[in-house]
């Protein structure tokens, strides 16, 4: 057998194969298609595999997400109506940072929470918090969900002083740890808000 035919040989043999239920070789699938095929059915597994895995991470997450959203949504409960300051302050860790919304406070500590949830829950009544979103917040690094929360919503209330009605928007962040409110930040037009519930000769003067 000369060299061609040797080679010829193999090639036919890479080619065409026989399984075990074929009597003979026949001409079923090209060898590189075959091995292609091969190699996509395990870059397949691993996709699986890996989504299986992100899956399941992600699942923990929501799990710690769901938790930390069940405390902040009785913190937000506190202030609709009937108002509850005592479960209000009972939720807030004494080492709390929040934004504040009002104008030139920027940071906060946990007397000055207390004197702003003190304010709203004394000073509105009827206060209803709709339309909520509420989304799992992520780390800035990994833009995965780190067990923060957030929320949108509108609130909607009246002044007890003037029973003037408001409707805000607003967004919420929240950070807990063991239990209690540790970073907190409330975004809204709080001064319009007040504003516009001012009585009529305050608000000519």
């Amino acid at each position: 057998m000369n060299f061609k035919r040797i080679i010829y040989v193999i090639f036919c043999n890479l080619v065409f194969y026989k399984t075990p239920f074929q009597k003979e070789k026949v001409c079923n699938v090209p060898f590189i298609i075959h091995l292609y095929l091969y190699k996509m059915k395990n870059l397949l597994l691993i996709a699986f595999t890996s989504m299986l895995f992100f899956s399941c991470s992600n699942k923990q997450d929501m799990t710690l997400f769901n938790a930390n959203k069940a405390i902040a949504q009785d913190l937000v409960g506190t202030y609709v109506s009937p108002t509850n300051f005592e479960l209000f302050k009972s939720m807030l860790d004494e080492n709390i940072e929040h934004q504040s919304p009002m104008y030139g406070s920027g940071m906060v500590g946990y007397e000055q929470v207390l004197e702003q949830g003190n304010f709203y829950m004394s000073n509105f009544s009827d206060v209803t918090f709709e339309d909520a979103r509420w989304l799992p917040g992520v780390n800035e690094e990994t833009l995965q969900a780190d067990g923060s929360v957030r929320v949108y919503g509108t609130w909607k209330g009246t002044s007890i002083a003037t029973g003037k009605k408001f409707s805000v928007d607003s967004y919420h962040y929240f950070v807990v740890k063991d239990g209690k409110i540790l970073q907190s930040g409330d975004f809204f037009d709080a001064t319009g808000m007040v504003m516009a519930v001012r009585a009529d000769e305050e608000a000519t003067e």
